[in-house]
């Protein structure tokens, strides 16, 4: 074995790794809100889906990027399993876009010329304090490694025509017929599970097949196998996450396979059609060879699109039944949500996405306490909605586990920008919150403990809790009814919300003020009014409590 030429390959593959992970990241930084943004409102239906799918990932160069930010987004529960079906078929075909460019620009040009001057610029870009003009730096940075790293690979693998014998040890898998391009399919799969990149592994096939080591139909069978290994890394991201999350990447997995059975029972034809639409044989012409096979991937991709979004319902009811079905066995909450592992496209804007769509998502659930809390304080005593109160407090200290170790994982792999700030404020919230659901429980034990010591509150006492509940119930509704219309916690920092908060929070201690002098009346310290007496000047201080972290999950950025 010459260990030289495998150093070389793979080193440069390293860099071409890392020069995607980097032009990947770099984009998201630049535009990740916008991204974000475009993807909420272009899954409208199932061909906007699709289009937004393709712009993200012609975008960020990253397929993997895009279907696990989708993962996350149907994990958080911001988009459907629909649409999230949609954006993936977008995806696969925006990912075709990296073949064309290493296509027209690896093969033809002095990669030297432009990648080590946009290297140089990036570094100079890269010093600035400025968040986007740092991000572009990045960007030209990865851009560089990307060309450079796909150079090492063209002139580390050599010429089979001018190094023959480097070439026979494939030779006895590349003469077996039909049984060729299945061999190829699973090398391709196997390929892009291991170095968990398609473009990486879709750029190494055009460059075995451009210097001559493997013919076109063995590559275009790495590419169909290529098309599966893509969906290893939304899987893996999905194994921590809901049952949505998983659903999702499924449903990419079934995608991806059923369009290489199809293209695997119709492949001379398919391929027939790519043959007469590029110049040139790709048999003795290896410059055509790139074409051919960047071709052949956008048109499987595309056309594997067109037959399958006809089918979205379906397969959305397919992997729902896989999916629930599997968790019936192992006998999983169905509601239970996780936060996601992005694995090696894991980045501070992927996980702030999820992160802040998670957050939101359980300040909006933390209002089921409210409502229940409600009820046990002003109706007939019934002892199931405690225990859901009950039930719902210790999800929520297993969520706000979950959330921080999350939080510090992201803060290990480095925050940028802004998203310092939000990462704090996040942390602040889901504090809050948690802190709220303890204060409900309390509560919900006080009305539990006094029911059966049958001890219950008087009209008086009772008007004044429903006064308290109702400021809650507002000072709740701002924080609820603002985040449903913003992305971010930016919009709390609006004066005009922090005043309305701060107004409802003098509002409840006024109100606490009040109700406590009448505890200490005459009339409350006789025997029979003392208990009624104490327990509202403690429930009295429990929606006291949740009221200020109210106000502090509103300020919580300051």
């Amino acid at each position: 074995m010459n260990w030289s030429l495998l150093i070389q390959v793979l080193g440069g593959l390293g860099i071409f790794i890392y020069g995607m992970k980097l032009l990947s990241e770099s984009l998201q930084r630049v535009a990740g809100d916008r991204l974000r943004s475009f993807l909420s409102s272009m899954t409208r239906n199932r061909v906007s889906a699709v289009f937004s799918g393709l712009f993200i990932t012609s975008t960020i160069q990253s397929s993997s990027a895009t279907t696990v930010l989708v993962v996350g987004f149907v994990n958080a529960g911001l988009i459907s399993l629909a649409q999230a079906i949609g954006v993936i078929m977008g995806a696969n075909i925006g990912t075709t876009i990296t073949a064309w460019i290493v296509s027209f620009l690896g093969f033809k040009f002095n990669i030297a010329s432009f990648a080590l001057p946009a290297v140089a610029a990036g570094v100079i870009l890269n010093f600035s304090r400025k968040e986007s003009r740092s991000g572009w730096g990045s960007f030209l940075i990865g851009f560089g490694f990307l060309f450079l790293g796909l150079d090492y690979l063209k002139t580390s693998v050599p010429d089979s025509a001018k190094d023959p014998d480097s070439f026979l040890f494939l030779q006895q898998y590349t003469n077996m017929g039909f049984n060729t391009i299945l061999l190829f399919v699973l090398i391709g799969a196997l390929l892009t599970i291991v170095i968990q990149s398609s473009s990486a592994s879709t750029t190494i096939t055009i460059t075995l097949a451009f210097s001559g080591y493997i013919p076109i139909d063995a590559a275009y069978g790495m590419i169909l196998g290529e098309n599966i290994g893509t969906t290893i890394t939304a899987n893996l991201a999905a194994i921590p996450g809901n049952r949505n999350a998983k659903k999702a990447a499924l449903a990419h997995t079934l995608f991806n396979v059923f369009g290489v059975i199809w293209a695997l029972l119709f492949f001379k034809f398919f391929t027939g059609i790519v043959d007469d639409l590029i110049p040139g044989d790709p048999l003795t012409d290896k410059e055509s060879t790139r074409f051919h096979i960047s071709l052949f991937h956008t048109m499987f991709n595309i056309t594997n699109t067109l037959i399958l979004i006809w089918f979205v319902n379906t397969i959305t009811k397919v992997v729902s039944a896989i999916v629930d079905g599997l968790a019936s066995k192992t006998g999983k909450d169905k509601d239970s949500i996780r936060l996601l592992q992005a694995g090696a496209v894991k980045t501070t804007e992927l996980a702030m996405v999820e992160l802040i769509e998670f957050t939101k998502k359980i300040i909006r659930d933390t209002y089921d306490f409210l409502r229940l809390t409600e009820q046990i304080l002003l109706q007939p005593y019934d002892a199931s909605r405690v225990l859901q109160v009950l039930k719902k407090e210790e999800e929520l200290d297993q969520v706000r586990s979950e959330v921080l170790t999350y939080l510090n994982q992201v803060q290990e792999t480095g925050i940028t920008g802004n998203y310092a700030k939000d990462v704090l404020g996040i942390m602040e919230r889901v504090k809050a919150v948690e802190e709220m659901g303890d204060n409900f429980a309390s509560i919900a034990r006080k009305m539990r403990k006094s029911h059966r010591q049958k001890v219950s509150l008087d009209k008086s006492f009772a008007n004044s809790v429903k006064e308290q509940m109702d400021l809650l119930k507002h000072h709740y509704d701002i924080l609820l009814v603002n985040l449903e219309q913003s992305e971010t916690f930016d919009i709390l920092g609006n004066p005009q919300i922090r005043n309305q908060s701060r107004e409802y929070r003098f509002q409840m201690i006024r109100s606490v003020k009040k109700n406590d002098s009448k505890v200490k009346k005459k009339k409350y310290q006789k025997k029979d009014n003392l208990m009624p007496a104490l327990l509202y000047r403690d429930i009295s201080r429990n929606l006291d409590n949740i009221s200020r972290l109210l106000n502090a999950a509103i300020y919580a950025d300051v």
